[in-house]
Protein backbone atom coordinates (compact mmCIF):
# COMPACT_ATOMS: atom_id res chain seq x y z
CA UNK A 1 0.00 0.00 0.00
CA UNK A 2 0.89 3.32 -0.71
CA UNK A 3 1.29 5.66 2.67
CA UNK A 4 -0.32 8.92 1.54
CA UNK A 5 -1.36 10.08 4.99
CA UNK A 6 -0.01 13.02 7.15
CA UNK A 7 0.52 13.39 10.88
CA UNK A 8 -2.49 16.45 9.77
CA UNK A 9 -4.50 13.59 8.77
CA UNK A 10 -4.43 11.09 11.34
CA UNK A 11 -5.00 13.80 14.07
CA UNK A 12 -7.84 14.73 12.26
CA UNK A 13 -8.91 11.35 12.08
CA UNK A 14 -8.52 11.11 16.01
CA UNK A 15 -10.44 13.70 16.85
CA UNK A 16 -13.42 13.35 14.21
CA UNK A 17 -13.95 9.70 16.14
CA UNK A 18 -13.70 11.10 18.74
CA UNK A 19 -15.76 14.50 18.79
CA UNK A 20 -18.88 12.97 17.52
CA UNK A 21 -22.70 13.42 18.04
CA UNK A 22 -22.37 12.64 22.34
CA UNK A 23 -20.92 15.77 22.50
CA UNK A 24 -23.88 17.25 21.13
CA UNK A 25 -26.32 14.36 23.08
CA UNK A 26 -25.00 13.81 26.13
CA UNK A 27 -24.57 17.10 28.37
CA UNK A 28 -27.64 17.13 29.60
CA UNK A 29 -27.89 13.27 30.66
CA UNK A 30 -24.32 13.68 32.75
CA UNK A 31 -26.48 17.38 33.60
CA UNK A 32 -28.91 14.89 35.38
CA UNK A 33 -26.94 12.41 36.74
CA UNK A 34 -24.19 14.89 38.75
CA UNK A 35 -25.53 18.38 37.75
CA UNK A 36 -22.94 21.07 37.68
CA UNK A 37 -20.92 18.56 38.81
CA UNK A 38 -20.77 17.28 35.35
CA UNK A 39 -17.84 18.71 34.33
CA UNK A 40 -15.48 16.57 36.40
CA UNK A 41 -17.08 13.43 34.46
CA UNK A 42 -15.67 14.67 31.64
CA UNK A 43 -12.09 15.63 33.42
CA UNK A 44 -11.99 12.10 35.34
CA UNK A 45 -12.67 9.83 32.42
CA UNK A 46 -10.16 11.81 30.57
CA UNK A 47 -7.47 10.92 33.35
CA UNK A 48 -8.62 7.65 33.21
CA UNK A 49 -8.45 6.87 29.67
CA UNK A 50 -5.35 9.27 29.45
CA UNK A 51 -3.47 6.16 30.73
CA UNK A 52 -5.22 3.87 28.15
CA UNK A 53 -4.16 6.08 25.58
CA UNK A 54 -0.78 6.12 26.57
CA UNK A 55 -0.27 2.69 25.91
CA UNK A 56 -2.03 2.73 22.29
CA UNK A 57 1.23 5.18 21.73
CA UNK A 58 3.71 2.90 22.98
CA UNK A 59 2.08 0.44 21.09
CA UNK A 60 1.49 2.23 17.76
CA UNK A 61 4.63 2.62 17.62
CA UNK A 62 6.19 -0.66 17.09
CA UNK A 63 3.84 -1.24 14.14
CA UNK A 64 3.67 0.34 10.62
CA UNK A 65 0.61 -1.91 9.67
CA UNK A 66 -3.39 -1.80 9.58
CA UNK A 67 -5.28 -3.18 12.21
CA UNK A 68 -4.21 -1.06 15.89
CA UNK A 69 -5.23 -3.24 18.45
CA UNK A 70 -5.50 -6.26 16.80
CA UNK A 71 -1.70 -6.14 15.91
CA UNK A 72 -0.91 -5.66 19.23
CA UNK A 73 -2.74 -8.42 21.03
CA UNK A 74 -1.87 -10.78 18.31
CA UNK A 75 2.03 -9.87 18.74
CA UNK A 76 1.48 -10.16 22.28
CA UNK A 77 -0.61 -13.21 23.01
CA UNK A 78 -1.22 -15.34 19.82
CA UNK A 79 -3.03 -15.58 16.83
CA UNK A 80 -6.61 -16.84 18.85
CA UNK A 81 -6.29 -13.69 21.26
CA UNK A 82 -5.64 -11.52 18.28
CA UNK A 83 -8.19 -12.23 16.33
CA UNK A 84 -11.14 -11.83 19.28
CA UNK A 85 -9.98 -8.36 19.60
CA UNK A 86 -9.48 -7.55 15.86
CA UNK A 87 -12.98 -8.91 15.48
CA UNK A 88 -14.40 -7.09 18.06
CA UNK A 89 -12.51 -3.91 17.17
CA UNK A 90 -14.24 -4.51 13.84
CA UNK A 91 -17.78 -5.17 15.27
CA UNK A 92 -17.44 -1.54 17.21
CA UNK A 93 -16.65 0.60 14.33
CA UNK A 94 -19.79 -0.71 12.97
CA UNK A 95 -21.68 -0.01 16.00
CA UNK A 96 -20.07 3.44 16.78
CA UNK A 97 -20.86 4.31 12.94
CA UNK A 98 -24.50 2.90 13.13
CA UNK A 99 -25.00 5.16 16.16
CA UNK A 100 -23.83 8.07 15.21
CA UNK A 101 -25.54 7.63 11.89
CA UNK A 102 -28.65 7.23 13.81
CA UNK A 103 -28.27 10.17 16.01
CA UNK A 104 -27.75 12.75 12.88
CA UNK A 105 -31.81 13.20 12.58
CA UNK A 106 -32.08 12.80 16.90
CA UNK A 107 -30.44 16.63 16.47
CA UNK A 108 -32.37 17.54 13.82
CA UNK A 109 -35.51 17.42 15.78
CA UNK A 110 -34.99 20.89 16.74
CA UNK A 111 -35.88 22.06 13.42
CA UNK A 112 -39.70 20.20 13.79
CA UNK A 113 -41.39 16.76 14.59
CA UNK A 114 -41.08 15.46 11.00
CA UNK A 115 -37.24 14.87 10.86
CA UNK A 116 -37.81 12.95 14.41
CA UNK A 117 -39.83 10.17 12.94
CA UNK A 118 -38.09 6.98 12.40
CA UNK A 119 -38.59 7.20 8.54
CA UNK A 120 -36.84 10.37 8.44
CA UNK A 121 -34.13 8.76 11.19
CA UNK A 122 -33.37 6.04 9.42
CA UNK A 123 -33.21 7.45 5.75
CA UNK A 124 -31.05 9.70 6.79
CA UNK A 125 -28.71 6.94 8.21
CA UNK A 126 -28.77 6.00 5.54
CA UNK A 127 -28.12 8.17 2.89
CA UNK A 128 -24.66 9.65 4.97
CA UNK A 129 -23.58 5.39 5.89
CA UNK A 130 -23.91 4.75 1.97
CA UNK A 131 -22.53 8.26 0.92
CA UNK A 132 -19.02 7.88 2.81
CA UNK A 133 -18.78 4.14 1.88
CA UNK A 134 -18.59 5.66 -1.50
CA UNK A 135 -15.77 8.54 -0.68
CA UNK A 136 -13.86 6.48 0.49
CA UNK A 137 -13.82 3.22 -1.91
CA UNK A 138 -12.82 5.82 -4.09
CA UNK A 139 -9.45 6.85 -2.21
CA UNK A 140 -7.82 7.11 0.96
CA UNK A 141 -6.80 10.24 0.53
CA UNK A 142 -9.77 11.21 -0.65
CA UNK A 143 -11.55 10.02 2.40
CA UNK A 144 -8.80 11.50 4.41
CA UNK A 145 -9.55 15.17 2.97
CA UNK A 146 -12.96 14.89 3.41
CA UNK A 147 -12.48 13.53 7.14
CA UNK A 148 -10.40 16.83 7.97
CA UNK A 149 -13.02 19.02 6.22
CA UNK A 150 -15.94 17.53 8.93
CA UNK A 151 -13.14 17.95 11.76
CA UNK A 152 -12.46 21.28 11.57
CA UNK A 153 -15.87 22.53 10.51
CA UNK A 154 -17.25 20.49 13.72
CA UNK A 155 -14.73 22.31 16.41
CA UNK A 156 -15.85 26.02 14.84
CA UNK A 157 -19.31 26.14 16.40
CA UNK A 158 -17.91 24.26 19.61
CA UNK A 159 -15.89 27.21 19.99
CA UNK A 160 -18.08 29.62 19.11
CA UNK A 161 -19.97 28.80 22.27
CA UNK A 162 -17.06 28.16 24.23
CA UNK A 163 -16.13 32.03 23.73
CA UNK A 164 -20.04 33.00 24.46
CA UNK A 165 -20.35 30.71 27.55
CA UNK A 166 -17.29 30.49 29.33
CA UNK A 167 -17.13 34.27 30.57
CA UNK A 168 -21.06 33.91 32.06
CA UNK A 169 -20.02 31.05 34.30
CA UNK A 170 -20.87 32.63 37.98
CA UNK A 171 -20.54 30.40 40.98
CA UNK A 172 -23.75 30.73 41.88
CA UNK A 173 -24.84 28.74 38.37
CA UNK A 174 -22.76 26.04 40.06
CA UNK A 175 -24.40 26.30 43.30
CA UNK A 176 -25.76 23.01 44.64
CA UNK A 177 -22.27 21.34 42.27
CA UNK A 178 -23.20 17.82 42.63
CA UNK A 179 -27.03 18.18 43.96
CA UNK A 180 -27.68 14.03 43.37
CA UNK A 181 -24.25 13.38 45.70
CA UNK A 182 -21.45 11.52 43.72
CA UNK A 183 -22.57 8.81 43.45
CA UNK A 184 -23.59 8.83 40.14
CA UNK A 185 -20.04 9.51 39.14
CA UNK A 186 -19.71 5.92 37.80
CA UNK A 187 -22.48 6.41 35.33
CA UNK A 188 -21.35 9.52 34.65
CA UNK A 189 -18.01 8.54 33.59
CA UNK A 190 -18.95 5.03 31.41
CA UNK A 191 -21.19 7.75 29.35
CA UNK A 192 -18.28 9.47 29.50
CA UNK A 193 -16.12 6.67 27.79
CA UNK A 194 -18.09 6.59 25.07
CA UNK A 195 -17.70 10.57 24.28
CA UNK A 196 -14.04 10.09 24.20
CA UNK A 197 -13.62 6.53 22.35
CA UNK A 198 -12.25 7.31 18.82
CA UNK A 199 -8.41 7.75 19.78
CA UNK A 200 -8.16 4.02 19.02
CA UNK A 201 -8.62 4.37 15.60
CA UNK A 202 -5.95 6.10 14.71
CA UNK A 203 -3.35 3.49 14.43
CA UNK A 204 -6.01 1.37 12.49
CA UNK A 205 -4.92 2.73 9.14
CA UNK A 206 -1.43 2.52 10.45
CA UNK A 207 0.04 0.94 6.88
CA UNK A 208 -1.17 4.05 4.88
CA UNK A 209 0.78 6.40 7.01
CA UNK A 210 4.00 8.26 5.95
CA UNK A 211 6.22 7.63 9.48
CA UNK A 212 3.95 5.78 11.07
CA UNK A 213 6.37 5.10 13.90
CA UNK A 214 6.39 8.55 14.38
CA UNK A 215 2.92 10.14 13.43
CA UNK A 216 0.65 7.87 15.05
CA UNK A 217 1.45 7.95 18.91
CA UNK A 218 1.90 11.63 18.34
CA UNK A 219 -1.69 11.71 16.95
CA UNK A 220 -3.40 9.63 19.47
CA UNK A 221 -1.85 11.89 22.64
CA UNK A 222 -3.17 15.29 20.22
CA UNK A 223 -5.97 14.00 19.25
CA UNK A 224 -7.19 12.94 23.04
CA UNK A 225 -5.85 15.87 24.89
CA UNK A 226 -7.95 18.59 22.41
CA UNK A 227 -11.18 16.57 22.79
CA UNK A 228 -11.04 16.56 27.07
CA UNK A 229 -10.22 20.16 26.69
CA UNK A 230 -13.15 21.10 24.54
CA UNK A 231 -15.35 18.40 26.30
CA UNK A 232 -14.62 20.06 29.43
CA UNK A 233 -15.36 23.63 28.48
CA UNK A 234 -18.25 22.73 26.37
CA UNK A 235 -19.72 21.23 28.97
CA UNK A 236 -18.92 24.13 31.82
CA UNK A 237 -20.39 26.77 29.24
CA UNK A 238 -23.90 24.80 29.04
CA UNK A 239 -24.30 24.30 32.81
CA UNK A 240 -23.55 28.45 33.07
CA UNK A 241 -26.21 29.40 30.00
CA UNK A 242 -28.89 26.37 30.98
CA UNK A 243 -30.33 26.32 34.78
CA UNK A 244 -32.54 23.05 33.94
CA UNK A 245 -29.88 21.53 31.43
CA UNK A 246 -30.82 17.83 32.58
CA UNK A 247 -34.50 18.31 30.96
CA UNK A 248 -33.41 19.98 27.50
CA UNK A 249 -33.96 17.88 24.48
CA UNK A 250 -31.60 19.55 22.54
CA UNK A 251 -28.66 20.92 25.63
CA UNK A 252 -26.15 22.61 22.95
CA UNK A 253 -28.84 23.99 21.25
CA UNK A 254 -30.44 26.30 24.56
CA UNK A 255 -27.18 27.19 25.80
CA UNK A 256 -26.08 28.88 22.34
CA UNK A 257 -30.00 30.42 22.08
CA UNK A 258 -29.30 31.74 25.58
CA UNK A 259 -25.84 33.12 24.63
CA UNK A 260 -26.15 33.88 20.77
CA UNK A 261 -30.42 34.13 20.42
CA UNK A 262 -31.84 32.00 17.49
CA UNK A 263 -28.59 32.10 15.41
CA UNK A 264 -26.60 30.43 17.85
CA UNK A 265 -29.15 27.68 18.29
CA UNK A 266 -29.49 27.11 14.55
CA UNK A 267 -25.51 27.38 14.10
CA UNK A 268 -25.55 24.58 16.83
CA UNK A 269 -27.59 22.33 14.88
CA UNK A 270 -25.73 22.66 11.64
CA UNK A 271 -22.38 21.84 13.95
CA UNK A 272 -24.31 18.61 15.30
CA UNK A 273 -25.36 17.53 11.94
CA UNK A 274 -21.76 18.31 10.94
CA UNK A 275 -20.09 16.78 13.27
CA UNK A 276 -21.90 13.48 13.00
CA UNK A 277 -21.55 13.35 9.27
CA UNK A 278 -17.97 13.78 10.03
CA UNK A 279 -17.47 10.99 12.36
CA UNK A 280 -19.09 8.61 9.90
CA UNK A 281 -16.47 10.01 7.32
CA UNK A 282 -14.03 8.93 9.45
CA UNK A 283 -15.56 5.18 10.52
CA UNK A 284 -15.90 4.43 6.70
CA UNK A 285 -11.81 5.24 6.22
CA UNK A 286 -10.90 3.35 9.62
CA UNK A 287 -13.62 0.49 10.09
CA UNK A 288 -12.65 -1.30 6.76
CA UNK A 289 -9.02 -1.66 7.67
CA UNK A 290 -9.81 -3.84 10.47
CA UNK A 291 -11.40 -6.43 8.32
CA UNK A 292 -8.08 -6.05 5.87
CA UNK A 293 -5.89 -7.22 8.79
CA UNK A 294 -7.85 -10.14 9.37
CA UNK A 295 -7.67 -10.93 5.88
CA UNK A 296 -4.27 -10.10 5.44
CA UNK A 297 -3.49 -12.66 8.28
CA UNK A 298 -6.00 -15.18 7.85
CA UNK A 299 -8.47 -14.82 10.11
CA UNK A 300 -10.92 -13.91 7.68
CA UNK A 301 -10.75 -14.78 3.45
CA UNK A 302 -7.98 -13.07 2.15
CA UNK A 303 -9.81 -11.61 -0.41
CA UNK A 304 -11.30 -9.21 1.71
CA UNK A 305 -7.60 -7.43 2.01
CA UNK A 306 -7.59 -7.03 -1.54
CA UNK A 307 -7.28 -3.52 -3.28
CA UNK A 308 -8.89 -2.13 -5.95
CA UNK A 309 -7.30 -2.24 -9.28
CA UNK A 310 -8.03 1.48 -10.30
CA UNK A 311 -7.54 3.02 -7.04
CA UNK A 312 -6.18 1.53 -4.97
CA UNK A 313 -8.45 1.05 -1.58
CA UNK A 314 -9.84 -2.35 0.16
CA UNK A 315 -12.94 -2.24 -2.00
CA UNK A 316 -14.00 -5.44 -0.74
CA UNK A 317 -13.58 -4.92 2.95
CA UNK A 318 -15.20 -1.14 2.61
CA UNK A 319 -18.65 -3.17 0.98
CA UNK A 320 -18.73 -5.27 3.98
CA UNK A 321 -18.18 -2.86 6.79
CA UNK A 322 -20.49 -0.10 4.88
CA UNK A 323 -22.76 -2.67 4.74
CA UNK A 324 -22.71 -4.43 7.98
CA UNK A 325 -23.27 -0.92 8.90
CA UNK A 326 -26.52 -0.65 7.68
CA UNK A 327 -27.73 -3.43 8.87
CA UNK A 328 -26.90 -2.40 12.42
CA UNK A 329 -28.50 1.29 12.09
CA UNK A 330 -31.62 0.19 10.58
CA UNK A 331 -32.37 -2.75 12.98
CA UNK A 332 -31.08 -0.72 16.59
CA UNK A 333 -31.86 2.57 18.55
CA UNK A 334 -29.00 5.07 18.86
CA UNK A 335 -29.06 4.44 23.23
CA UNK A 336 -29.05 0.90 22.20
CA UNK A 337 -26.26 0.97 20.09
CA UNK A 338 -24.53 3.49 22.72
CA UNK A 339 -24.57 1.06 25.60
CA UNK A 340 -23.42 -2.18 23.49
CA UNK A 341 -20.29 -0.27 21.83
CA UNK A 342 -18.99 0.92 25.32
CA UNK A 343 -18.50 -3.10 26.51
CA UNK A 344 -17.16 -3.78 23.18
CA UNK A 345 -14.67 -0.93 23.50
CA UNK A 346 -13.74 -1.87 26.45
CA UNK A 347 -12.11 -5.45 25.25
CA UNK A 348 -9.68 -3.40 23.09
CA UNK A 349 -8.62 -1.49 25.44
CA UNK A 350 -7.74 -3.99 27.98
CA UNK A 351 -6.08 -5.90 25.52
CA UNK A 352 -4.11 -3.14 24.82
CA UNK A 353 -2.67 -2.45 27.63
CA UNK A 354 -1.92 -5.51 28.98
CA UNK A 355 0.08 -6.23 25.67
CA UNK A 356 2.36 -3.05 25.96
CA UNK A 357 4.90 -4.93 29.16
CA UNK A 358 5.25 -7.43 26.61
CA UNK A 359 5.43 -6.02 23.61
CA UNK A 360 8.85 -4.08 25.37
CA UNK A 361 10.13 -7.61 25.06
CA UNK A 362 11.05 -6.88 21.33
CA UNK A 363 13.02 -3.75 22.21
CA UNK A 364 12.87 0.00 22.76
CA UNK A 365 9.88 1.55 21.07
CA UNK A 366 10.34 5.29 19.40
CA UNK A 367 7.52 6.16 22.15
CA UNK A 368 8.14 4.75 25.72
CA UNK A 369 6.12 5.18 28.61
CA UNK A 370 7.89 5.63 32.16
CA UNK A 371 7.09 3.91 34.94
CA UNK A 372 7.23 0.46 33.75
CA UNK A 373 4.27 -1.81 34.36
CA UNK A 374 2.37 1.34 36.41
CA UNK A 375 0.69 3.32 33.23
CA UNK A 376 -0.47 -0.44 31.52
CA UNK A 377 -1.62 -1.57 35.04
CA UNK A 378 -3.59 1.71 35.81
CA UNK A 379 -5.16 1.64 32.16
CA UNK A 380 -6.43 -2.04 32.81
CA UNK A 381 -8.17 -1.21 35.76
CA UNK A 382 -9.37 1.99 34.56
CA UNK A 383 -11.04 -0.29 31.74
CA UNK A 384 -12.50 -2.81 34.14
CA UNK A 385 -13.76 -0.48 36.04
CA UNK A 386 -15.65 1.62 33.51
CA UNK A 387 -16.59 -1.42 31.90
CA UNK A 388 -18.31 -2.81 35.25
CA UNK A 389 -20.66 -0.17 35.31
CA UNK A 390 -22.07 -1.43 32.41
CA UNK A 391 -25.53 -4.34 32.13
CA UNK A 392 -25.06 -7.83 31.80
CA UNK A 393 -27.23 -7.35 28.69
CA UNK A 394 -24.43 -5.66 26.66
CA UNK A 395 -22.10 -8.58 28.22
CA UNK A 396 -24.14 -11.07 27.42
CA UNK A 397 -24.25 -9.27 23.36
CA UNK A 398 -20.81 -9.23 23.11
CA UNK A 399 -19.97 -12.77 24.01
CA UNK A 400 -22.53 -13.47 21.05
CA UNK A 401 -20.89 -11.34 19.17
CA UNK A 402 -17.41 -12.88 19.70
CA UNK A 403 -19.10 -16.43 19.54
CA UNK A 404 -19.94 -15.67 16.11
CA UNK A 405 -17.11 -14.31 15.14
CA UNK A 406 -15.29 -17.99 15.68
CA UNK A 407 -17.46 -19.76 13.88
CA UNK A 408 -16.75 -17.47 10.89
CA UNK A 409 -12.90 -17.82 11.50
CA UNK A 410 -13.74 -21.77 11.89
CA UNK A 411 -15.49 -21.95 8.46
CA UNK A 412 -12.53 -19.55 6.75
CA UNK A 413 -10.37 -21.89 7.90
CA UNK A 414 -12.02 -24.64 7.15
CA UNK A 415 -12.75 -23.90 3.28
CA UNK A 416 -9.57 -21.77 2.27
CA UNK A 417 -10.80 -22.02 -1.57
CA UNK A 418 -10.34 -18.99 -2.08
CA UNK A 419 -6.28 -18.41 -0.73
CA UNK A 420 -2.77 -19.76 -2.22
CA UNK A 421 -1.83 -22.47 -1.20
CA UNK A 422 1.43 -20.85 0.70
CA UNK A 423 -1.11 -18.69 2.72
CA UNK A 424 -3.44 -21.74 3.64
CA UNK A 425 -0.83 -23.47 5.14
CA UNK A 426 0.28 -19.65 7.07
CA UNK A 427 -2.76 -19.93 8.22
CA UNK A 428 -3.10 -23.70 9.41
CA UNK A 429 0.70 -23.44 11.20
CA UNK A 430 -0.62 -20.57 13.23
CA UNK A 431 -4.11 -22.35 14.46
Amino acid sequence: MKRPLTLFDVTCIGVNAIVGSSIFLFPARLAGLLGPASVLSFGVAAVLLGAIALCFAEASSRFDGHGGPYLYTREAFGPTAGFAIGWMCWAAEILSWAAVADGIALYLGFLGPVWSSVLVVKGIAVFVIVSMGAINFRGVKLGAWTSNFFTLAKLVPLAVLIAAGLPRVRLASLAPFAPHGWKPMGAACYLALFSYSGFECVPVPAGEVDGASRNVPIAVVASMALAALVYMAVQLAAVALVPNLASSAQPLADAARVALGPAGAAMIVAGAVISTTGFSAGAALGGPRYLVALGQSGDMPRWTSRLHPRFGTPDAAIAITTGATLVCALALDFNRLVDITVVVICAQYLATCAAVPFLRRGGAASFHLLGGWLIPAGGAAATVWLAAQGGWAEARFSLWLLAAGFALRALTRAFPSRQTLSDAAVTKGES
